[in-house]
């Protein structure tokens, strides 16, 4: 890949990346302004196929893309079309549990970069230190109210921050979520 093509496709990346944050964030503030369930589920059927289409992108050597950079965007491409089969709308509010996936979505969707060395993309950093968190409360226990669905929340995050093992040229964070830490 050439040096302009390469460019352009990190900010095409980058802008994506940020839109699609910034997308599940204002869902998960509850933000759906009068959208129904079908608007939601294809807004998020269409992010979920663009990460499925940045999967490309590993597949030029010359680039720093992390070896797991793939299988996290397979991997969080279908559990967006998992998360948007749950969603549903009840007196104009989408379910708590649905608004909690959200913010695990975008705090993963986030952490993602085209740059093997995380210090390079600072926006990815900065979720990076957010998914540290989540995950640190995780290991202490969920602390709000259980009304049936941490279980189902611990398990989304699970898959969401663990992958079964990491690749030849995986950096330090990576390593550290196969052990258990993100």
């Amino acid at each position: 890949m050439d040096a302009t093509t390469m460019q352009a496709s990190r900010e095409f990346f980058d802008d994506s990346r940020n839109d699609f944050v910034l997308c599940i964030q204002e869902l998960c503030a509850g933000g759906i302004s009068g959208q129904d369930v079908a608007t939601i589920q294809t807004e998020l059927c269409r992010i979920a196929n663009t990460l499925s289409g940045w999967t490309e992108h590993s597949d030029y050597p010359n680039e720093l893309t992390c070896s797991c950079f793939s299988d996290r965007c397979c991997n969080l491409s279908d559990i967006i079309v998992e998360v948007a089969e749950l969603v549903t709308i009840k007196d104009g509010e989408l379910p708590l549990t649905v608004l909690k996936i959200f913010d695990m979505l975008s705090i993963q969707i986030g952490r993602l970069t085209l740059d093997g060395h995380r210090e390079e993309d600072e926006y990815a950093r900065s979720f990076d230190r957010k998914a540290k968190d989540e995950d640190r409360r995780w290991q202490i226990g969920f602390q709000g109210p259980d009304d049936g669905r941490t279980a189902l929340l611990f398990g989304f995050w699970t898959r969401m921050n663990r992958f079964p093992k990491p690749g030849p040229n995986c950096m330090s964070e990576c390593l550290g979520a196969h052990a258990g830490n993100p």
